[in-house]
């Protein structure tokens, strides 16, 4: 009797120390994960950080640049107004110089400012769909006509049905997949038309 009790202790004791083991490794597993997890969160939000950084830098640069261009451009015009200062008196020099830098704002903004897109109505817009899709349809009604009769002398004044097309062209020698494509079809759909029907 104690033998069985010692022998059934042990047992549970592997047992427990199996399990623990197991989940000793589970564990483990999701603390190396979680590590993985926050390594690449931290790698995301340096590339993040030097990206922003990077387009900061550029767009300060940009505004330095913007900022020089009118500038130069006045210095520029400054020089050739006193090259003629003979002629005009300071305040209409003043007044030129203003007028200038006002037409080169003008520009810069200008050139900043986006075109408006363009709107089309949903009426509008809605029936070039049905129209396009109409023609498609049509297209696609002709080739399977010119495929169903194009051995024939002529084409019979009432349209075919689906099924009627489908009959015709396995007839004429083509293979359920070629129906299918040329009538825009399911090969299923085909073949049960053509069992039915032939």
């Amino acid at each position: 009797m104690t033998t069985v009790l010692i022998v059934t202790l042990f047992l549970v004791q592997l047992i427990t120390i199996f399990a623990i083991v197991i989940l000793n490794s589970k564990l483990s597993e999701f603390h190396d994960l979680e590590k993985r997890q926050n390594e690449l969160v931290n790698e995301m939000d340096n590339a993040i950080s030097v990206y922003l950084m990077e387009m900061r830098e550029e767009n300060d640069r940009l505004i330095n640049e913007l900022k020089k261009q009118p500038v130069l451009q006045r210095s520029v015009h400054l020089n050739t107004d006193k090259q003629s200062s003979t002629q005009y008196s300071a305040d209409e020099q003043m007044v030129k110089s203003q007028n200038q830098a006002a037409t080169v704002t003008n520009k810069i903004n200008q050139v900043s400012e986006p075109e408006p897109r363009k709107f089309i109505p949903v009426k509008q817009a809605a029936h070039a769909y049905k129209k396009q899709k109409n023609q498609q349809f049509d297209e696609v009604e002709e080739s399977v006509e010119t495929e169903l009769f194009k051995d024939a002398e002529h084409v019979p004044s009432k349209p075919l049905t689906t099924e009627q097309q489908a009959v015709e062209l396995y007839r004429n020698g083509k293979s359920i997949e070629e129906i299918a494509k040329i009538m825009q079809r399911g090969k299923t759909e085909i073949e049960l038309l053509v069992k039915f029907h032939a």
